[in-house]
């Protein structure tokens, strides 16, 4: 199979010195870089800072991916996830302002991040949906609209399966991001369907937008993904993400 699309994440803000140094291992600049969104009270340098990254990703034309973090509550009740996305849309509203959003189309993924330690339960991605959903349309009047998408390990079957019961009870998923870790140094590799595709739910309910292929690359700046081939990135993805302001 044919590559992707390089793209990227980190738990740093990104610089400049940053963005070139990951173009240089990957061979093209990232389409996307994958950035944390908990809530507007959330400090620390793991979540996205506008003031410090939104000029260089511009410039270099890097759509952010949003990553809704709040990893330790993902096994919990619906009451949780409801808070829980209710926090992430207004960050993530909040940090780009209503009008350029509007501006970009007012349609954008976000991906809830689950490491396995919890894995996700059903009523929590069913009530992180509804608090998404909820808080985008109080915030925007409907200007903006949050299309909840799921991170996850590829051998996380018991997040998998919770997915895909959330998905036929009627809540929306818009695409899958899989990590999954052939040997390598970061450098771009094939895409596999064998090695991305979870075993389960069969068939996989939804779109495998992303692959992050190696983490912990430029000793531990990166993960490294790739946009997935078999689609249209920029319609079916990168139309979907931010691109900050300069």
């Amino acid at each position: 199979m044919p590559q992707g699309r390089p793209a990227a994440d980190s738990f740093s803000p990104v610089s400049a010195g940053l963005i070139e140094t990951t173009t240089n291992l990957l061979g093209a600049p990232p389409a996307f870089w994958g950035r944390y969104f908990t809530s507007v009270a959330a400090g620390g340098g793991a979540e996205f800072r506008r003031a410090a990254e939104n000029q260089m990703l511009n410039a270099a034309g890097i759509r952010v991916l949003p990553v809704a973090r709040q990893t330790q509550n993902v096994s919990g009740s619906a009451a949780q996830g409801t808070a829980d996305g209710a926090a992430n849309a207004r960050d993530f509203i909040v940090t780009f302002g209503l009008s350029l959003l509007a501006a970009q189309g007012g349609n954008f993924y976000i991906f809830l991040d689950v490491e396995g330690d919890p894995s996700l339960s059903t009523d929590y991605y069913t009530g992180w949906v509804q608090g998404l959903a909820a808080e985008a349309q109080a915030l925007s009047s409907g200007s903006v609209t949050m299309l909840p998408c799921l991170y996850a390990s590829q051998a996380d079957a018991t997040t998998w399966s919770a997915l895909g019961a959330a998905i036929s009870a009627g809540a929306p998923c818009h695409g899958a991001w899989i990590a999954r870790y052939p040997a390598g140094d970061g450098s771009m590799i094939e895409w596999s369907d064998t090695v991305v595709t979870p075993v389960l739910p069969s068939p996989f309910p939804v779109p495998i937008l992303a692959w992050q292929y190696a983490g912990n690359c430029l000793n531990g700046q990166i993960d490294c993904s790739q946009t997935n081939p078999g689609i249209d990135a920029e319609s079916q993805l990168l139309k979907y993400l931010v691109l900050p302001p300069g």
